[in-house]
């Protein structure tokens, strides 16, 4: 399906590289969730840079055919080719997949954008975020988890706190910048965008913590419209399987893929995956999830060997314990 030229059309931006081949997959799961609870029409916007695969692209492409949606594909390399494209050299830790998100003003020729990590699955109509209205704001955010501590009376690191004050954030406004309305329009003629970026890389390269998400927030410190968190929900507390939908919930810290850590939530990534070229049957699902779960390295698969090292190792311990407190013991009784 080409890209629509509707203004009722749903636009979002996701950003990425994948010189392994293997984040498409998570891309696909955040897709599915999108497509599966919405009746709107969606354009999804892929930033991406040489590493996209042939094969990983046509999935992409299957998965929003699937669904009778529309997908852009939109190559930096191409692009920015000679020019400025390498904006890893803009961090300190060169997240350059990362870093993606702040040339969409320049490449996306639409007036206002949803912008996601990939890293997240939607549980809701991603219209509910699409229709709030800017009221002439840069960007539509919710606050990071930090900053909620901050209102709950919760401590904030005195390194956070300087940051914040030469950044001009109040405390409690730091967003997290997984989850982004933006108002494209407004940013490609009040701002000089990427200049600012430039600007603040040049200046504050050394201190950032978050590469992309300190420089969008230095720059819409004053221009922006807080929202509420279940737009970009991290907090997991309390979710089970009666309220996980009417979120988009961002898998922030450990990934779905590599640990189970939050139940219900985490829950979410394999069912969506489910419904993507990555996985034909049930069969697939749990050959993946077993061979992704058991590959990180807090995980262990339990053998026959293993029950029979724990058995030696629990006689080992209690025959040193009782030769380390038998001789204390009897001692004791000696003396009195």
């Amino acid at each position: 399906m080409s890209v629509p030229n509707n203004s009722d059309v749903i636009h979002i931006a996701l950003a990425f590289c994948d010189p392994k081949g293997t984040y498409c997959r998570h891309v696909s799961v955040v897709m599915a969730s999108i497509f599966a609870n919405t009746s709107s029409t969606v354009c999804i916007h892929i930033v991406h840079d040489n590493t996209l695969r042939i094969d990983n692209k046509a999935k992409l492409q299957e998965l929003a055919d699937s669904y009778n949606q529309a997908i852009d594909f939109i190559n930096i390399d191409n692009i920015f080719e000679g020019n400025r494209a390498d904006v890893g050299r803009l961090s300190a830790k060169g997240a350059k997949g990362m870093l993606f998100r702040l040339l969409i003003p320049d490449i996306i020729n639409e007036s206002k954008l949803i912008y996601l990590d990939c890293d997240i699955v939607v549980n809701l109509d991603i219209a509910e975020l699409w229709r709030i209205p800017l009221e002439g704001h840069a960007v539509a955010v919710a606050r990071d988890v930090v900053s909620l501590n901050c209102i709950n009376g919760g401590r904030v690191g005195w390194r956070t706190r300087q940051l914040w004050n030469l950044w001009r954030i109040r405390c409690g406004e730091y967003f997290n910048s997984g989850v982004i309305l933006m108002n494209l329009e407004k940013i490609r003629t009040q701002y000089n965008f990427f200049a600012e970026v430039e600007a603040f890389y040049s200046k504050f390269k050394k201190c950032t913590t978050f590469a992309d998400q300190d420089c969008l927030n230095y720059i819409f410190a004053d221009d922006k419209l807080l929202i509420d968190e279940r737009f970009n929900r991290i907090d997991t507390c309390g979710a089970d399987d009666d309220n996980v939908k009417g979120f988009i919930w961002h898998m922030a810290g450990e990934k779905p893929w590599v640990v189970y850590t939050r139940p219900h939530v985490d829950d979410l990534y394999w069912r969506y995956l489910r419904l993507t070229p990555y996985c034909n049957d049930e069969n697939s699902l749990i050959s993946l999830m077993l061979e992704n779960l058991s590959s990180s390295v807090f995980t262990h698969r339990h053998s026959s060997d293993c029950v029979k090292r724990l058995k030696k190792q629990l006689a080992d311990n209690i025959f040193h314990g009782h030769t380390l407190t038998v001789p204390h013991i009897l001692f004791r009784k000696i003396v009195k």
